[in-house]
């Protein structure tokens, strides 16, 4: 079977972990945390072009950690988009605070500036547009609509690490960005989360948040978790991030050919990059007119990890159903029916990557 994410681990990763297993330092509840967390803070704000990278184990935590600091609870209203992965608008109700949804493009899947101009208010306090699939969402738009309202936004950047936005990178466009180091991430440290700002208050205060609100130890001076990221995943993340310009390149050249091998095909629509775009090509997603799912049965049946990423838009999921009235999501709702995506990790072999197109174009031939 060939999976629709590997990750990337090399010898590098084996020894960094051996490294921290001999220090004994295996976590570390400061204020700073542990030297291993700090180096890949340092690392990770440099990469992304921020003044501030907060570690922590997960990017659902980075989101809750975000709202957190910005205030978010009871009374208060996000928007998301809806359609993208739960967290996005689960971690706003874990808070009190009442999420809206907000309609797609379809041709990038990300937010619709056009519905969020029409949604967005003084009533919202922050905008949470994602860089789905790791392309990123028209953020001039979208930090111009929160100015006019005075509203926040967080970067949901859990796919884009590495994308570009008019030559910036995701992540440091908003007032914070969050990002995802899970196992099928484009740098992973199996589980874990980074938090980037440019804004010092803010940065002092998700330090605070990630450890239980403490400054200077047992000291809790706001409400806090254990959001703490551990010494092992961030020397994995360590090595992992000196790598990421050669991982970004492969994915790009995996989609390169499978945009010119898919060119002809009738039915299918393929991923876009926009001119003010320069995607990671986290997951690479195409649309299908019909009979999607008997697609994904057939590639999966014969070898290829074929996978729908949302098979159900949020404003269906019943988790936010008991809050919300649902709303018409035309686009969401489309996506959800039509999209599916296919294997594009770094070490894909080119025979690999040969089975995948053949596989593909036989579902599509049997099927549309």
């Amino acid at each position: 079977m060939i999976p629709i994410n590997k990750p990337c681990i090399g010898e590098e990763e084996k020894k960094a972990v051996l490294k921290v297993l001999d220090s004994l330092q295996l976590t570390d509840s400061s204020f700073e945390g542990g030297k291993f967390v700090r180096e890949f803070e340092r690392l990770f704000a440099e990469y992304v072009g921020v003044k501030h990278a907060i570690a922590v184990n997960s990017g659902t935590s980075a989101i809750l950690a975000a709202l957190m600091a910005l205030d978010v609870g009871e009374g208060c209203e996000t928007l998301a988009p809806g359609f993208t992965f739960a967290s996005t608008a689960t971690t706003s109700l874990f808070l009190k605070a009442k999420v809206r949804f907000v309609d797609i493009d379809l041709k990038t899947y990300c937010i619709s500036v056009e519905d969020l101009l029409r949604k967005v208010s003084e009533k919202v306090k922050v905008i949470l547009p994602v860089h789905l699939y790791g392309h990123p969402a028209r953020m001039d738009e979208i930090v111009e609509a929160a100015e006019k309202y005075g509203v926040n936004v967080v970067e949901d950047s859990a796919q884009s690490l590495g994308s570009k936005y008019k030559g910036r990178m995701t992540g440091s466009i908003g007032l914070i960005g969050c990002f995802s180091l899970y196992a099928t991430k484009i740098v992973t440290c199996g589980e874990g989360g980074m938090i980037t700002t440019n804004d010092d208050g803010l940065a002092e205060r998700l330090r605070m948040i990630r450890s239980h609100g403490q400054f200077r130890g047992y000291d809790s001076k706001i409400l806090g978790l254990n959001l703490r990221m551990p010494q092992i995943e961030a020397a994995i993340g360590i090595e992992q991030l000196r790598k990421i310009d050669v991982f970004i390149k492969a994915r790009r050249e995996n989609a390169r050919f499978y945009n010119e091998e898919f060119s002809k095909l009738e039915n299918v629509r393929l991923p876009v990059e926009e001119d003010y775009a320069e995607t990671n090509w986290s997951i690479y997603t195409v649309y299908v007119k019909r009979r999607r799912n008997e697609v994904v049965q057939y590639m999966r049946e014969n070898g290829v990890g074929a996978t729908v990423y949302y098979p159900i838009p949020l404003n269906r999921l019943e988790v936010f159903l008991k809050d919300i009235q649902p709303e018409s999501l035309p686009n969401c709702e489309d996506a959800a029916e039509h999209v599916m995506s296919l294997p594009v990790y770094p070490t894909l072999t080119e025979e690999e990557k040969n089975y995948v197109v053949k596989v593909f174009k036989d579902a599509i031939r049997k099927f549309l």
